[in-house]
């Protein structure tokens, strides 16, 4: 049966083969035994940690990992227990919550349909909806709200994320969620500005890319997804759920940062915006669609997308750092899909390297899982010889208090007017205000975007007025002094974008 369906889709049964059990063995130990932080300091013996280790570090229960390489599953595997205080394991085999990268999948629904001929890319989405409709409003007067805009988070749409729902609690239907009513917790998804003028990270957009899939289908979105996405590529451990069916079995259950069990007495939340956030799967299932997306990009015989459509969905969208569903970066050989998921209790992560057909699938489940998946990632990074996202070496460098005080202070995002420079807000939020601060010997920096999100990291100095962010070591933080020798700016950049701010106190 899982032969056919492969057959079907146009999917070679060989891009899902096992490579040798020793390279498999030996690509899993390295991992399982060189989790690292994000930089070395030049001198000093490097840190490495094992997965348990890490796992009781950042308490969390439960952890799943699927490695791609050379476009095919080279190994998957689990680790920990599905509960704290209960005796079940983690295996290959045991669903998670994914949190945003259900998003990608979602894009993948619609990208067949595309291909089917069903759905146009560019076609006003109003004109596909039935039982709602975008809002008229100046903006979408201007620029229709279309698919492409949706999955690229280019369409103008508000509502970052959704909460997740305990049990017991009431769930909001598609329409209160989009209406903004009761029992729905969040602001109503309305347009703000003309859609493909700027981007902003919506969840709103793509649950009105679902209700747009199931107008269109005449089908609840599972069962789309079953026909369009699980079913052709043999992902028999995937369901989009609100709330997950005991059925399943050998689901991974919900941890908050103290490690212990929450959402009792189910052990885990409902999330009903089932596009943006519902997806429940594994590591070794979600491989097969990284897998089928890379064999599309580089028009393998039989893939599961066109080449066209696979094409566009691996081109950013104007200003937008995202494509048809997954974020964008590097180029050349470097070049990058990915997402991130983060569910109140479950922390996720998945990427794809185009040209190489390498990968990784990361599930946890625990509020402090974030910590642990870069981690891994960078284990796995260092594993298989990825050139992009292992540890990097800085200097040891102490700069005196003084010093750091000097750059203590409230600094302002100019408004971006360049491609550029819009795309560079992706790797800190839709930033407007940075604050740094003096917490011990440290300097602490903080990102607020305009509907009050935060993130907080640590600044470790790298030499001069440089410093490099403690929690990912990709981003660097340079400050500008001026011609009177005060500071008065700082420039934060990354592999592929800066962002520069003035000091304003």
């Amino acid at each position: 049966m899982l032969l056919a369906l492969m057959l079907s889709a146009g999917v070679a049964p060989g891009a899902y083969a096992q490579a040798s059990a020793a390279n498999s063995a030996a690509s899993a130990a390295a991992v399982e035994n060189g989790l690292r932080p994000a930089f070395d300091i030049a001198g000093e013996v490097p840190a490495r940690w094992t997965i348990e280790e890490r796992m009781e570090h950042w308490r969390v229960p439960g952890v799943s990992i699927a490695v791609i390489r050379g476009g095919k599953l080279l190994w998957a595997k689990g680790y920990g227990v599905l509960q704290r205080g209960r005796p079940e394991k983690v295996d290959a085999d045991t669903m998670f919550s994914v949190g945003s990268v259900s998003k990608v999948a979602a894009a993948g629904i619609a990208l067949r349909m595309v291909d089917a001929g069903i759905l146009d890319l560019d076609r006003d989405v109003n004109a596909y909806l039935r039982r709602w409709k975008v809002p008229a409003n100046d903006l979408v007067a201007q620029s229709p709200v279309t698919l492409r805009g949706l999955m690229s988070h280019s369409a103008g749409l508000t509502v970052h994320g959704f909460p997740d729902f305990q049990p017991g609690a009431a769930l909001p239907t598609v329409f209160d969620t989009l209406d903004g009513r009761p029992p729905a917790v969040t602001a109503p998804v309305r347009v703000t500005y003309v859609p493909g003028s700027h981007w902003r990270y919506s969840g709103g957009g793509i649950t009105v890319e679902q209700l747009l899939i199931e107008d269109v289908s005449g089908i609840a979105f599972n069962a789309a997804a079953r026909r369009y996405l699980f079913e052709p590529l043999g992902m028999t451990r995937s369901s989009y759920e609100a709330t997950i069916a005991d059925k399943w079995g050998n689901i991974a259950k919900a941890h908050g940062p103290d490690g212990a069990a929450r959402a009792l007495p189910r052990g885990y939340e409902s999330m009903p915006e089932i596009a943006a956030s519902g997806l429940w799967t594994t590591p070794s299932d979600y491989a097969r669609y990284v897998i089928a997306m890379i064999r599309s990009y580089n028009d393998r015989e039989g893939a599961f997308l066109a080449n066209a459509t696979a094409q566009q969905m691996m081109t950013e969208v104007g200003v937008s750092p995202y494509g048809l569903g997954p974020q964008l970066s590097g180029h050349g050989v470097d070049r990058i899909f990915s997402h991130g998921g983060s569910n109140d209790s479950y922390k996720a992560w998945m990427e794809g390297h185009l040209a190489t057909g390498d990968g990784v699938v990361i599930f946890t489940n625990g509020e402090n899982g974030d910590g642990l998946l870069k981690e891994i990632r960078r284990a796995v990074a260092a594993a298989e010889g990825w050139r992009m996202g292992g540890s990097i070496t800085i200097p040891a460098a102490t700069p005196s208090a003084d010093m750091l005080r000097a750059y203590v202070g409230h600094y302002r995002v100019a408004s971006p007017s360049t491609i550029a420079s819009q795309r560079s807000l992706a790797f800190s939020l839709d930033v407007k205000d940075i604050e740094i601060a003096m917490r011990e010997d440290r300097l602490r920096v903080t990102y607020r975007d305009s509907e009050g999100n935060k993130l907080e990291d640590t600044l470790i100095p790298e030499g001069g007025s440089w410093f490099i962010e403690a929690d990912d070591g990709v981003e660097q933080v340079e400050f500008v002094r001026g011609y009177d020798g005060k500071v008065s700016g700082l420039v934060i950049h990354n592999d592929d974008y800066s962002m520069d701010a003035q000091l304003i106190r």
